[in-house]
């Protein structure tokens, strides 16, 4: 089975894209974690902005606007996120794309009830 970096990469080249390029999102974030067991990239996002905004890596919300955590990406054991769950909560959502890759659909989460996922599903292994 392939470690979450290996899954992360897979992805990349599969959208026509390069490890570089994911190092470059990473540099955009917020948040960029990047181990065997897990792969993060989110950012603090304004929930209401259009989807395209929430999207574009490029464009930075003042902070004062951001009410969300916009999951650009993740890969591996995302119980793991749960030691992360003070600064995930320090948000009130969490926003994560829905679908097909680049379907532009954005699925929005109380950041209480995405903890209670994450730990109702604590069971996953890291590989």
């Amino acid at each position: 089975m392939k470690n979450a970096i290996e899954l992360a990469e897979a992805y990349y080249r599969a959208a026509g894209r390069t490890v570089l390029h994911m190092e470059e999102d990473g540099l955009r974030q917020d948040v960029y974690i990047r181990t065997r067991c897990l792969v993060l990239l989110a950012r603090r996002v304004d929930s209401s902005a259009p989807v395209a905004q929430i999207l574009n890596l490029h464009f930075r919300f003042p902070r004062r606007r951001c009410d969300a955590w916009h999951l650009h990406f993740l890969s591996g054991d995302a119980s793991l996120l749960l030691q992360h769950e003070r600064k995930i909560l320090s948000l009130p959502w969490i926003l994560t794309q829905h679908g097909k890759r680049g379907d532009g659909r954005l699925v929005k989460l109380s950041s209480s009830r995405f903890c209670r996922l994450l730990k109702a599903c604590g069971n996953a292994v890291c590989h």
